[in-house]
């Protein structure tokens, strides 16, 4: 449902902007959460869990961290083709972007976490 073409045009391309107009969001395009976690009987009872967990990553990522486009040869933001990889979660396979700790602050909080993978430091 929510790759229909009526509802979001060219349901393959990543464009987030189909979302948004005049720099708000546009109340004629349908709300994907109102599908993505079901309806009715069988609506996830977790939806708004993982709503808010999403938004606290994202928003820690975004306060700790400045995240850039690579610059091409001429200085100008490099804009490769990026191809998705489909399935279960669907994710870009390269985004070719820096990122640096904000601040000597971030990076030293960085550093006291514990590594993600089990046995790497």
């Amino acid at each position: 449902m929510l790759h229909d073409p009526e509802d979001y045009p060219e349901p393959e391309v990543f464009n987030p902007e189909r979302f948004i107009q005049d720099g708000k969001i546009n109340p004629a395009v349908r709300d994907p959460f109102t599908l993505a976690f079901g309806f009715g009987r069988r609506i996830c009872p977790g939806r708004y869990f993982s709503n808010d967990t999403l938004f606290m990553t994202m928003a820690s990522i975004l306060h700790t961290f400045n995240i850039h486009p690579i610059l091409g040869e001429d200085g100008r933001k490099f804009d490769p083709e990026t191809e998705l990889v489909t399935g279960l979660i669907s994710a870009p396979t390269h985004v070719p972007c820096t990122v640096t700790p904000r601040s000597k602050k971030a990076e030293e909080l960085i550093r006291q976490l514990p590594s993600p993978v089990a046995g790497e430091a």
